[in-house]
């Protein structure tokens, strides 16, 4: 189900050359730093909502997560609330 939710999505853009992949594992942090392993990457990217401390508190941070655990380096995209 989670393929062809992407394959949806991507197919409203014109991207020629793409790969999607699908990692499980323990918790997502766990599972972003793992997969990073596997395929060796060099660098980490991922988007926030950029939520108030108080959300954080509540709720978690993954994006916190991984910038205080990753060993490579982690680039985050705020993702605009509308």
């Amino acid at each position: 189900m989670a393929e062809k939710i992407m394959s949806d999505f991507i197919a409203n853009f014109e991207i020629k050359k793409y790969s999607t992949h699908t990692y499980n594992d323990a918790n997502i942090e766990k599972g972003i730093l793992n997969f990073s392993n596997h395929v060796n990457a060099d660098l980490i990217a991922i988007y926030t909502h950029n939520r108030t401390a108080l959300s954080n508190f509540f709720n978690g941070s993954i994006s916190e997560d991984l910038v205080n655990h990753a060993i490579k380096p982690v680039i985050t995209f705020k993702i605009k609330n509308k």
